[in-house]
């Protein structure tokens, strides 16, 4: 049995060596443990970490793209059986079924496309509800945001926010990684300090003053909203703060819109 214990986050980079050197020497799923730092585990015989070290030649193995765009994606999911589960479907390719990724009903395929399915939901609502605050940093403009993703999904989404705020400097801070763009360079940061992302910036209140007006209350439907805006996700929103009182109130505002319009 071999124990590979993974450390960074996601791991993406660590699992692809260990992955290929495993490959190298054909070793089959069922012989390895695949572990993370938070949640090791020890083998039946209690075997610790052991080295892997190629002891033949290695071979070229040809991996269809869409197999490795979805490993990439699952592997940044925070289930801890991502990485057995990636390697158990990479061993099936090369040794099995090439277009084993074609088989929709197969349970390894069927649980890689969940875990993908939820990475790119979670990086999806970093660009819908990431906020940034703007903050003076060495007499220039710089904007920060606090997110917290529910997977390690901040480095799908740094290609989109380097392009939409190219001549913007930002950083964005999560749980276990920080992004920082001076306009020209991004810089990766590990366990960030969440106590430089300020309480509130200057421009704030004209946020929430164009968000309460653009508010329809005759148009309100709270369980549509819930389902694309979970609840999870409104202590970093400011706007939030002014929902409940925008739903309590709706009622009272629709009838004084109705009022208004038979006026005229």
């Amino acid at each position: 049995m071999k124990t590979i214990t993974i450390i960074s986050v996601p791991g993406y980079d660590e699992w692809r060596i260990a992955a290929r050197e495993c490959l190298a020497q054909a070793i089959p799923p069922e012989n390895i443990i695949w572990q993370t730092s938070e949640s090791i585990q020890d083998d039946l015989f209690g075997g610790g970490e052991q080295v892997i070290a190629a002891s033949k030649p290695k071979a070229k193995h040809s991996i269809p793209k869409p197999v490795l765009t979805l490993i990439k994606y699952a592997l940044c999911h925070q289930d801890a059986s991502r990485f057995a589960l990636c390697y158990r479907v990479l061993w099936r390719v090369i040794f099995e079924n090439k277009n084993l990724i074609q088989l929709k009903t197969d349970e390894d395929i069927m649980q890689l496309v969940t875990l993908a399915k939820a990475v790119k939901r979670d990086a999806y609502k970093i660009s819908a509800f990431l906020r940034f605050r703007e903050v003076n940093h060495d007499g220039q403009e710089h904007f920060i945001a606090w997110y917290e993703p529910e997977h390690f999904s901040l480095e799908i989404k740094l290609d989109f926010f380097q392009t939409r705020f190219k001549n913007m400097r930002w950083s964005i801070l999560t749980p276990y990684r920080a992004a920082h763009w001076d306009t020209e360079k991004l810089v990766l940061e590990d366990n960030p300090d969440p106590s430089v992302f300020p309480n509130d910036d200057r421009i704030e209140k004209y946020w929430l003053t164009y968000y309460a007006n653009i508010f329809n209350p005759a148009r309100i439907k709270k369980s549509a909203m819930l389902s694309s805006m979970p609840k999870k996700y409104w202590k970093n929103m400011p706007e939030t703060a002014l929902i409940d009182d925008m739903i309590r109130n709706s009622d009272a505002r629709a009838r004084k819109m109705i009022v208004d319009g038979n006026k005229r």
